[in-house]
């Protein structure tokens, strides 16, 4: 299969699969095995999806480059939020610090310094992002199908925050996620790619580095989970706090 035969098939199947609020099978009928290709898979489904509204950061690896995908207004919330079970194959929840940018980043041939990124950040954010997948064997998802399925993201949700401007808070942030009051995960600092701030300077400068597009005031980006995955079950109310940064609260119907 020629790349355009690969991204169109394969984005074809994703399509379908969210059309249909169904999972599927691996396709692996789809020789999938370049990230440039699970990339345009990513945006063509994306395209398909709604209002971009900013970006997720994933595929974590430390000492490799973040992976990033599209977040969407129709798939996002404002804490105090309720999603639905029943609108998820999955519900995982994965404690987060998320930025809202004040300032565009335009593309340029020179990468961004993180101060100079910083200064573009309006404010920092405890976030919360639900994880789901489009594939029935899900964690078991080869890492390029999970990158053309918008790295398994479900939905997200925007906690409190404070003032941008530094960043210098992410990296060692005390956090506490409860479901109905219980400690579900908890930590300070020890995210598994190292400094989120970082990480955030990584991905926007590789973004802008491979397709020449900039990011815009307004948009939001969430820097991966702190602490793996949670389970959610139906009629738990969650509670993540980010010590001296803000906190998130979702509930499941």
């Amino acid at each position: 299969m020629t790349h355009d035969e690969i991204v169109s098939a394969g984005a074809k199947r994703l399509v379908e699969a969210y059309e249909r609020h169904t999972q599927i099978a691996l396709p692996e009928d789809i020789p999938l095995t370049e990230a440039r290709d699970a990339y345009a898979i990513q945006e063509r489904v994306s395209a398909q999806l709604g209002t971009p509204s900013g970006w997720k950061l994933g595929g974590i690896v430390k000492g490799e480059l973040p992976q990033f995908s599209r977040l969407f207004s129709e798939q996002s919330r404002l804490s105090p939020a309720r999603l639905a079970r029943d609108d998820y194959h999955f519900m995982f929840l994965e404690p987060e610090l998320a930025v809202v940018l004040g300032g565009d980043l335009p593309p340029r041939d020179t990468a961004y310094t993180l101060e100079e990124i910083a200064a573009q950040v309006a404010s920092l954010h405890a976030a919360i992002e639900v994880v789901d997948s489009r594939f029935k064997s899900w964690p078991e998802v080869p890492p390029l199908w999970q990158l053309a399925d918008g790295l398994s993201h479900g939905a997200f949700v925007l906690g409190s925050g404070i003032e941008g401007g530094n960043l210098w808070q992410m990296k060692d942030a005390a956090y506490r996620l409860t479901l109905n009051g219980d400690a579900a995960v908890s930590g300070h600092g020890g995210h598994p790619g190292g400094d989120p701030a970082l990480l955030l300077m990584q991905m926007i400068n590789t973004r802008i580095a491979a397709g020449g597009v900039g990011f815009l005031a307004g948009e939001v980006i969430t820097t991966g989970t702190f602490n793996g995955v949670v389970e959610m079950q139906r009629g738990q109310s969650a509670r993540l706090v980010f010590e001296g940064i803000g906190e998130v609260e979702l509930t499941l119907d």
